[in-house]
């Protein structure tokens, strides 16, 4: 019986990771500008990495192996908005304008 939940928990979980890597990938090439584009990488892509590290430690053989998936799910939840808010500051740095018109600019703040 608890196998049969740990393989519908996992299943689930890789189900719900396939669909936001689905919608990352669309969402990359719907979105207007590289701030957008930015968002729609991080947010969803790292979600979907979440969702799939969290079924394969539901499925981990031993407390070792699910503790190696924890560390690189940790890592991951540290160094992607990072990296994303790095990368936006660069584009912003550069010149490159948001697409929309209206978008809040907030880095004139002297930072």
């Amino acid at each position: 019986m608890i196998e049969l939940l740990r393989d519908v928990v996992a299943g689930t979980l890789v189900v719900s990771g396939a669909v936001l890597a689905l919608v990352a990938a669309v969402g990359l090439f719907r979105t207007p500008d590289v701030y957008a584009r930015l968002h729609v990488a991080t947010k969803p892509a790292t979600l979907s990495v979440v969702a799939t590290l969290g079924a394969a430690v539901v499925r981990a053989p031993s407390w070792g192996a699910a503790g190696l998936l924890v560390l690189a799910l940790v890592l991951q939840l540290w160094t992607v908005p990072a990296a994303s808010h790095l990368l936006g500051r660069a584009t912003r740095r550069s010149g490159l304008q948001p697409a929309s018109p209206d978008a809040v600019d907030e880095s004139d703040r002297g930072d």
